[in-house]
């Protein structure tokens, strides 16, 4: 019996200490769930911090309330939402950076910004037109080097001015690449005011610069114009009167070879002199134009046809390319003067060469045609290029020209509307080039407008 009663016993303390252990396992998993809680609510409470928004109580976020408040759901939505914001403002920055990007691409200036080293930030395609002498990527190089071609940056550079005294520089004239520009430099500040780099802006005034220089010619021509027609009309008669007395002395029979060679010089001389009086008055006569429908090529035929003897007596070599081109409303005697004056301008260049070359094209271009003309004569010094056009002068030596001849075709192409310049180089030769517009609109001064 008591074998019996100590077996009974024993199953349970056994069944205690089970119990023993599960409760132990029950309470530890309990407090691994409140550190998990605790954990989920302190990091949730962190990126609700961070978005802006009041922190969970203890009491949002228990055991009880975990699943159907849903934290970390409402966290990924709120972080879909500001993805969403952010993708919409990322591309309207995107279509805004675009939209600045054409606009400083666009502009009608040269803009570039470079860093307080020189380097070339940003550069539009404006610039690179204007200034850039490679089409290499100009990023990330010197100023100088692009725009300049040097090593190391110039005595006067308005960037490395205005980094240094942190204000504008303004260059009226700077000449690159055979054309004039004004140069603006502006410091680029960040937010707190501190110099980051320049902003330069470069502005082509090569046309207003020669719209400036011929409305000056124009006017120094009219005051010659009109100081050459009083001269001439006073000169004219008086000259008019030797040479015909100086001939009429020459027809007498008791006259020694002496007496003939001065009368000979007389008239000669006389000759001369109402050869430059007639230029004169050429110069300054306001006549009309009368407009006709003209092919440029028949006149061109026409002039070399013309001085065909001088041509050939100096052994010149006249080369022709005349294009198809339209018919141009044009006063035709004025502009074969034009044509004679510059072809002979040209032979007079080309004097004493034995392998002297004139060419002469013609070419269309949109509403109008351009004639050029070339010969590969000693070419025109630099200094002497922008006077050419003006009244009297010359490089030929005395007795050769009167100075007068380019002046006065000047005036007629600038009466038909179009314009005349020259390309010349010492020892290279000289390209006279001609645009006429195609018709021709008379204005109310008797001028002509394309």
């Amino acid at each position: 019996m008591r074998s019996r009663s100590k077996k009974k016993s024993s199953p349970d303390r056994g069944s205690f200490q089970k119990n023993n252990r599960s409760s132990r396992v029950q309470a530890g998993t309990k407090d691994t769930e409140r550190i998990l809680y605790k954990y989920i609510r302190e990091k949730v409470n962190q990126l609700l911090e961070i978005m802006g928004t009041k922190p969970l109580r203890e009491e949002e976020l228990d055991e009880r309330t975990i699943v159907e408040f849903d934290p970390i759901g409402i966290i990924a939505e709120s972080f879909k939402e500001i993805l969403e914001h952010l993708r919409e403002k990322n591309l309207q920055l995107q279509q805004a950076r675009d939209y600045l990007q054409a606009v400083f691409d666009a502009v009608g200036v040269g803009i570039s910004i470079v860093d307080r080293d020189l380097k070339i930030i940003k550069c539009n395609e404006r610039q690179k037109e204007l200034l850039v002498r490679d089409t290499d990527t100009v990023e990330g190089r010197h100023c100088y080097e692009v725009y300049c071609g040097i090593d190391s940056p110039p005595l006067i550079c308005p960037a490395i001015e205005t980094i240094e005294r942190s204000r504008e520089v303004f260059l009226k004239e700077v000449t690159k690449k055979g054309r004039v520009f004004q140069i603006n430099t502006s410091p680029l500040k960040d937010g707190e005011g501190n110099i980051t780099g320049v902003v330069e802006v470069s502005v082509d005034i090569t046309d207003k610069k020669r719209t400036e220089e011929a409305l000056h010619q124009a006017e120094k021509l009219a005051a010659v114009g009109r100081l050459a027609a009083g001269i001439a009309h006073e000169l004219n008669n008086p000259l008019g009167n030797i040479i015909g007395y100086a001939k009429l002395l020459l027809k007498t029979g008791d006259l020694g070879d002496y007496e003939r060679e001065k009368l000979s010089v007389i008239i000669e001389q006389a000759e001369k002199g109402s050869e430059i009086i007639r230029g004169l008055l050429e110069f300054s006569h306001e006549r009309p134009l009368e407009l006709r429908s003209v092919l440029i090529n028949n006149s061109i035929e026409r002039v070399l046809s013309s001085m065909a003897h001088i041509i050939e007596s100096s052994g010149i070599k006249v080369f022709k390319y005349l294009d198809d081109i339209p018919p141009v409303e044009v006063d035709q005697k004025q502009i074969e003067q034009v044509f004679h004056n510059t072809l002979l301008n040209a032979v007079q260049a080309l004097e004493g060469r034995k392998d002297g070359i004139i060419e002469i094209r013609t070419a269309g271009l949109d509403s109008t045609v351009q004639i050029s003309l070339s010969d590969n004569g000693p070419g025109i010094p630099r200094e002497h290029l922008s006077l050419i056009f003006d009244p009297f002068f010359t490089t030929k030596p005395p007795g050769k020209g009167t100075g007068l001849g380019l002046s006065i075709s000047s005036e007629i192409v600038k009466k038909h509307g179009g314009s005349i310049w020259v390309e010349s180089e010492s020892g290279k030769g000289t390209t006279f080039h001609i645009i006429l517009p195609v018709r021709t609109r008379i204005a109310l001064n008797g001028e002509a407008e394309s």
